[in-house]
């Protein structure tokens, strides 16, 4: 019998590997439609900025996991839980943001593609800092 250790849920590292492997695959998605349409007045510079941010969210999330960075000696997990707290809250301003403007759309343009990359983001992220939060990066003691 496997014996799970405080901290280590079945169900969320797995989930954790998912998001963040849909979120770098969206990421890369959305950096080639950039590219592809980027002479167009309709593709704003930020479309690139959301698919980096998404594929380095991605990125450091599974080298956090696989403990990548520790072997470099970064301190991952700081680096870590600040990177998806930022996520989360820029990711949750952005779907804020995305449901209120498709309220009242102009010109009848709905705008589903930032809320779904808001969503992807913010979705991590609270995998994320789920994640962190059961594993022991905090160094609280968990017998008192």
């Amino acid at each position: 019998m496997d014996v799970i250790r405080f901290g280590e849920d079945p169900l969320l590292r797995p989930s954790l590997i998912v998001a963040s492997l849909v979120n770098a695959a969206a990421g890369f998605g959305l950096g080639i439609m950039w590219y592809q349409y980027r002479h167009d007045d309709g593709m704003p510079l930020v479309v690139l900025f959301v698919a980096l941010s998404l594929f380095i969210q991605a990125a450091f999330t599974i080298g956090h996991i696989d403990g990548f960075w520790e072997r470099w000696r970064i301190p991952s997990f700081q680096l870590f839980v600040t990177g998806e707290s930022a996520a989360a809250l820029v990711g949750g301003l952005a779907i804020l943001q995305g449901v209120i403007y498709n309220l009242r759309p102009i010109n009848g343009d709905y705008e589903f593609g930032p809320l779904l990359a808001a969503t992807l983001m913010t979705t991590q992220a609270t995998l994320g800092l789920v994640y962190a939060a059961r594993s022991n990066g905090f160094g609280v003691r968990r017998n008192a």
